[in-house]
């Protein structure tokens, strides 16, 4: 079998080289006033200081040293603020957009969202003097943040019908996502075990206590007419069903890198498809009016449930109806949970869906792939980002699928035991690739 995997997905998505660019916020984002920018940081790092105290790393020897004031100072300045939070929007916001950059306000975000943007400009910055300090900064915010999605689980869930009011609550679950992709990118095996075991199914039961996999919109884009009031409104709604969709998105690579049984199933992902990426970055209510208005006359985005059924359950030639603006995203989340069906199927002694069927599904997303993105008459241009590798991981599933079927092979990718390096996945992807 000889197969052309490309650059298949691994944890290099979450972390890159250094990034070099010239292009920063303006300075005016300074004009929220320096005092009040200082005196969060400080709080901040406050913060950090109270749970490094309190924290024992099992997997370690000796006890890990406790931060301080003087180590952290040099790091959390007014002027790192400009630069982290505009680094972060030019870096992983490519794999993980959940933050709406039209209207992030620096003077008027929480602590939690805050550090994580921070840091993970602090993490994909070229130059930064306080490198050897980041990793133990990263596990302190990492137990910091993820204390408070523990704490929230506890407490009665509030509820959805009015997001607006629950800012906090949403830009917490921003910041452990965050946190969590971050830290999942430092290549440490300890950290990896953790963030699969511990923190992404808190984040998960959370997120599910919130009924935030159900959610609904309460409208449709098109009925904003320029408010802004009502597009913000919008915003957040959107908001919480890209949380929903990308936390998926983890849960899924998870399941494909490191074999970690699905903590979401498919079957509970009732809410609708993310905007597609002109809509949700539309910089005002203005543009987001015009853009809106050329969506009218297509269909209403089913579920990401119902999008997966249409594949698993559809006979007709084209699985999903053409007028769907099907996006690079949605074809991701859609990869990505017949890749989680196949590994229940496989690992399961009662497979919820036969493989023949994850197998015509997958076929089915090819050719819905293939019209989109290798029309030459389609404007639509390649994904950047996280997306843009949607067509190798279906290529990573027929290859398993057609082994699985066979059940020719014994090989380690294809046993039920989850790990936390990507030794076994490559030796499959090797396997694959022996004869081309």
């Amino acid at each position: 079998m000889g197969v052309n995997f490309g650059d298949i997905p691994g944890t290099e998505l979450f972390f890159r080289p250094p990034l070099i660019t010239d292009e920063y916020f303006p300075t005016d984002l300074l004009s929220y006033g320096p005092t009040k920018l200082s005196e969060q940081l400080h709080e901040i790092m406050l913060e950090l200081i109270e749970t490094s105290k309190s924290m024992r790393l099992d997997d370690t020897e000796d006890p890990p040293v406790q931060l301080d004031i003087t180590q952290l100072a040099p790091l959390f300045t007014v002027s790192n603020v400009a630069i982290f939070i505009s680094v972060f929007f030019h870096s992983l916001y490519w794999h993980l957009p959940v933050v709406h950059f039209p209207t992030f306000d620096p003077g008027n975000v929480s602590n939690p969202l805050l550090l994580s943007i921070f840091l993970t400009g602090a993490t994909y910055s070229s130059s930064l003097d306080e490198a050897a300090l980041l990793p133990r900064v990263l596990d302190v915010a990492e137990e910091h943040v993820f204390r408070k999605i523990t704490t929230l689980s506890t407490q009665v869930a509030p509820p959805t019908d009015d997001l607006t009011r629950q800012t906090p609550t949403i830009q917490l679950l921003q910041a452990a996502l965050i946190i969590e992709m971050l830290q999942f990118g430092q290549e440490r095996i300890e950290t990896r075990r953790r963030i699969r075991i511990i923190r992404h199914p808190s984040l998960v039961s959370l997120m599910r206590c919130l009924g935030i996999f159900h959610l609904k919109r309460s409208a449709p884009p098109t009925t904003c007419t320029g408010g802004d009031g009502t597009w913000r409104a919008l915003v957040t709604e959107e908001v919480c069903i890209r949380l929903a969709s990308w936390v998926f998105l983890a849960d899924g690579f998870l399941t494909v890198c490191f074999k970690n049984r699905p903590t979401i199933s498919i079957f509970e992902m009732e809410c609708p498809f993310p905007w597609r990426t002109e809509l949700w970055e539309a910089e005002n209510a203005s543009a987001f009016s015009r853009i809106a208005a050329t969506d009218a006359a297509k269909l209403p985005m089913p579920s990401v449930r119902e999008a997966i059924r249409l594949l698993l359950d559809n006979s007709e030639a084209a699985p999903v109806p053409s007028s769907l603006p099907l996006s690079a995203e949605h074809l991701l989340i859609m990869i990505y949970a017949l890749n989680s069906l196949a590994f229940l199927a496989r690992t399961d002694f009662f497979g919820s869906v036969p493989l023949k069927k994850i197998k015509s599904g997958a076929n089915k997303w090819k050719q819905i792939w293939n019209s989109v993105y290798q029309d030459t008459s389609n404007d639509q241009i390649l994904p950047l980002g996280y997306p843009k590798h949607a067509e190798e991981l279906w290529l990573l599933l027929t290859a398993m699928l057609d082994i699985a079927t066979e059940n020719s092979s014994k090989l380690p990718y294809l046993d039920n035991a989850a790990t936390d390096d990507l030794g076994k996945l490559n030796e499959f992807i090797q396997w694959c690739c022996r004869d081309s």
